[in-house]
């Protein structure tokens, strides 16, 4: 049964696999990119490093790179492995706590569809390994407390280690480890030495991080090369930034209402408080060590949710509630079984109502799984890229370190696109960078986390201009020169700015796509805002002839306020018009405009281009 619940779990995975390079920035995802880069390039991440992950991890993802497979898909794929071994290790927990086959193999199922396991064995992440580490240590515990057996010992010794130092999290089921075999105590004192022997093999595979630094590895974190930075990896367990126990009842009542919700959307709740009462469910039957442990394992896991906390929902708190989520599967499974018993009828309607519980789950949880791992973002952002990679002429590009650095890394790295393009984070040299002479480039949206005063303390003063949608250019000196504005025009706008030029686009049926090129005629005295409409005829009757409007506050997405540019200072636009359906535009005007100190407003002459002038 174990083996038949492996596969229908493996094949409920594959259908919601991601298959590309991570787009989602929600918090499930919040390190996908970076383990998809990393395990192809037998690299390593994050505190705290996970060392035997990353092995095995990057032994696999390399595996499958050599039939064919490309490594983002593979990163997924290693993750629904481990999904359908956890699935599967726990069917067998269920079997071996009293759950009869037909009870426990549905149980484990139900925990497969749960929205954050098949999320996380859909996607590059550690914590199906993490899971399946830890229904292994619980097994294991139990196997040595029923058999007090030195082999059964030692096993457990090597598992649980292990999944101790994947991740450290695992400390909170040493309690209910202990109350299922700390009776054979005597056990493990004689074969102490040999268990010690055991237990460092654990903290030793992290001589691995700075091995791949010496080796020269090109995707490293930290400086694990050094001493210092090796023990700072080893010992972070990043318990002081999200550890933060509740200071009264209002805060507490908080936290229990956020983990509940979070439960809820794995399965109902009711489902899940049921099935943490039915781990006691061993208890009738004799087994009351068993009940105590895995409900005691359960029940730590939960407080953990309500301790764990960064001000938001993070990937640490979505990790913790896991165990939650498959003990009272387990434990639903325990509960059915013991209310049927030897009823061989009601103890197959039980199972007909587990099976028709998670079939009418699938649909919904699936649904919120592609959300997350169909999400094109990342292919967004590299086409978006890809227009401004031009090897002939020397471009640096700086991407915040998270996804869009992780997308446009194995961009470069996996399919050999944006070449020319030097790609770096946020610590760059960013002078030196100009002085050699590269354009420096970044996403529009960089500036939200990095806005131009960052910039200014490594540049000085700042100049921006748009090179493509969504697409910044900086340098401490201006940046166009007049032969870079193709088709000159030379339309004065009146108030100390022109417009040199401007096209549109329809670069899809619903956008249309502006440029516009502005420039100072003498040194601005004001800021004005840049203003671009959609009109179903010229000239407007009404503001219902304003199909759309693309107005930003400042020029280049509002970064670059026009009273910081220089006389002559040449900028551009560039500015996405959505086309409404059933729309038929008759032009675009263009123009600036700013408020008076009365509160009006004023406008620049608009300049207008006909929509039979559109490329």
């Amino acid at each position: 049964m174990p083996l038949v619940v492996a596969l229908l779990a493996f094949a409920l995975f594959l259908s919601t696999l991601q298959w590309d390079i991570n787009g989602s920035s929600l918090p499930y995802a919040t390190d996908v990119g970076e383990l998809q880069n990393a395990l192809p390039r037998w690299g390593t991440i994050h505190f705290t490093g996970y060392p035997v992950y990353m092995v095995s991890g990057s032994a696999f993802v390399t595996s499958l790179r050599w039939l064919g497979i490309p490594p983002a898909a593979g990163a997924s794929l290693l993750s629904a492995v481990w999904g359908a071994v956890a699935i599967a290790l726990l069917a067998r927990l269920g079997m071996e706590l009293g759950a009869p086959v037909e009870l426990a193999g549905p149980a484990a199922l139900l925990a497969a569809v749960s929205t954050a396991t098949l999320i996380d064995a859909s996607l590059a992440e550690i914590h199906t390994m993490t899971m399946a580490l830890t229904a292994a240590s619980l097994l294991l515990a139990i196997r040595f407390g029923r058999s007090g057996k030195r082999r059964d010992f030692l096993w457990l010794v090597l598992v649980y280690t292990q999944g101790l130092a994947h991740q450290r999290a695992l400390l909170f089921m040493a309690p209910g480890l202990l109350i299922l075999c700390g009776h054979r105590w005597r056990v493990a004192w004689k074969n102490a030495l040999p268990a010690i022997g055991l237990a460092v093999l654990a903290p030793l595979a992290y001589l691995y991080l700075p091995l791949r630094e010496w080796m020269g590895a090109d995707w490293t974190f930290g400086q694990t090369g050094t001493w210092r930075g090796f023990w700072a990896m080893f010992l972070d367990t990043k318990a002081e930034r999200i550890i933060a126990v509740p200071t009264n009842l209002g805060e507490l009542t908080m936290r229990l209402r956020t983990t509940a919700d979070l439960l809820h959307e794995d399965l109902p709740l009711p489902m899940i408080a049921l099935g943490l009462v039915g781990t006691l469910a061993p208890w009738t039957r004799g087994k009351r060590r068993l009940a105590w442990g895995i409900a005691a394992t359960a029940l730590a896991y939960l407080a953990l949710c309500l301790v764990i906390w960064e001000g938001r929902v993070s990937d640490a708190l979505l990790a913790a509630k896991l165990p939650v989520t498959h003990l009272a599967c387990v434990g639903l499974g325990l509960l059915l079984a013991s209310v049927s018993q030897k009823r061989v009828a009601l103890r197959l309607l039980s199972a007909a109502l587990l099976t028709i519980a998670l079939i009418l789950l699938v649909p919904s949880h699936r649904s919120t799984t592609l959300e997350i791992t169909r999400d094109p973002s990342a292919r967004h952002t590299i086409e978006l890229v890809e227009e401004v990679a031009n090897p002939e002429e020397p471009t640096t590009f700086m991407a915040l370190w998270g996804n869009d650095y992780w997308a446009l890394a194995y961009a470069q790295a996996f399919e050999g696109r944006l070449s020319g393009l030097d790609l770096v984070d946020h610590n760059a040299h960013f002078e030196a960078i100009i002085a050699r002479g590269d354009r420096l480039l970044t996403l529009q949206r960089t500036l939200y986390a990095l806005p131009p005063d960052w910039w200014e303390t490594r540049l000085g003063p700042l100049h921006l201009t748009s090179v493509a949608p969504e697409i910044v250019a900086l340098s401490a000196e201006p940046l166009l020169r007049p032969e870079d504005v193709p088709a000159v025009l030379r339309f004065d706008l009146g108030n100390g700015f022109a417009l040199l030029a401007a096209q549109a686009t329809q670069s899809t049926s619903s956008h249309l796509h502006v440029t516009a090129y502005w420039q100072a005629t003498e040194h601005p005295a004001a800021d004005y805002a840049v203003a671009a409409h959609l009109l179903a005829q010229h000239p407007p009757q009404g503001p219902g002839d304003i199909l759309a409007q693309a107005d930003t506050r400042h020029p280049v997405y509002g970064w670059y306020p026009s009273s910081q540019w220089q006389a002559g200072e040449i900028v551009r636009d560039d500015l996405i018009l959505a086309i409404p359906a059933g729309a038929n535009p008759a032009a675009v005007r263009l123009g600036m405009y700013r408020q008076t100190e009365d509160g009006s407003f004023e406008n620049s002459p608009w300049f207008v281009i006909q929509s039979e002038e559109w490329e």
